[in-house]
């Protein structure tokens, strides 16, 4: 699909909300061993958006289709979040983690360009920089703090490469359809694999209630709030103009980490948040010229 310009009010909720979801992360794996929170997220969040989907009576797709939704969201969900969560709980520290899931916008240019010979233009080749810079800004004080790297690195670019590939793919195959049924249908498919994880590994909980009430909070704010927009930005503007959206995320949640959980909130991020910004914007001008460029363009004769 030919890429539009992300309107604020669909990229400004998109980045609240699955900002506010590192924080609320780093909160309940101190309190529930992480698949567990994992499979409990995704399985109440299926269970809510299938009541959304029914009474919205959104008519279910062909097969094929659903097949299709089902592959994105299992990149975009499960291998993004189970691969993350198991790299950080086998070393990978949280700054260095955080960093892969950012670099989405970059290695979604590179993965639209390899597949479907997407080529860039000179302000979108400039957004990427700026996100690139955004990105390790705003990342920089945690990886300074947190000096170990384990083995589980690679499992942590895994989570990354299923975000992008997830995004890529959603975005060339589920682009007509609903963002409440893809987020559905990805969570069904995601739930399983979530729950192999989950009684394979130690289950723990140190404050039940605390847990299921952050748990609660996932679910309503990540997975059916942020992942339904950003499928919707996916379906709105294409998956190179939603991934951009990374470029402001970490430094988002370094803000409300330090507005919540009153963590240190340094210069630098507050530099890689207005990098953030500014790649966004130049994101945004690329979508409308080449928005115009293409209705500009004569139509063949015939």
């Amino acid at each position: 699909m030919s890429e539009r310009a992300l309107p604020p009010r669909l990229a400004i909720p998109t980045v609240v909300l699955y900002a506010a979801g590192y924080p609320i992360g780093a909160a309940s794996v101190a309190v529930m061993s992480p698949f567990l929170i994992i499979l409990l997220r995704f399985a109440a969040s299926a269970l809510l958006l299938w009541g959304v989907v029914a009474v919205r009576r959104t008519p279910l797709p062909d097969r094929r289709s659903m097949g299709h939704a089902m592959v994105a969201g299992l990149m975009t969900q499960g291998v993004q979040f189970l691969g993350l969560y198991w790299a950080l709980d086998h070393g990978v520290p949280s700054g260095l983690g955080s960093l892969l899931i950012a670099l989405n916008p970059v290695v979604t240019a590179g993965l639209m360009a390899l597949v479907l010979s997407h080529r860039e233009s000179r302000r979108g080749v400039l957004a990427l920089v700026l996100a690139t810079a955004a990105v390790a800004l705003a990342c920089a004080p945690k990886i300074v703090q947190d000096h170990g790297v384990g083995p589980a690195i690679g499992v942590g670019v895994l989570a990354m490469l299923g975000l992008s590939a997830g995004g890529v793919y959603q975005g060339r195959y589920c682009a007509n359809m609903d963002p409440w049924l893809v987020t559905a249908l990805g969570l069904t498919a995601s739930t399983p694999v979530a729950g192999v994880l989950a009684v394979t590994s130690p289950m723990t909980t140190s404050d039940l209630p605390r847990a299921l009430a952050l748990v609660s909070v996932m679910v309503v704010f990540s997975s059916i709030g942020a992942m339904t927009l950003y499928s919707a930005c996916i379906r709105q503007a294409g998956a190179r103009a939603a991934s951009i959206l990374f470029a402001v995320i970490p430094a988002a949640a370094s803000v409300m980490g330090w507005a919540v959980l009153g963590e240190e909130l340094s210069a630098m991020t507050i530099g890689g948040l207005a990098l953030g910004a500014a790649a966004c914007l130049l994101q945004a001008r690329a979508s409308r010229s080449a928005v115009s460029e293409e209705a500009a363009e004569p139509s063949p004769s015939r």
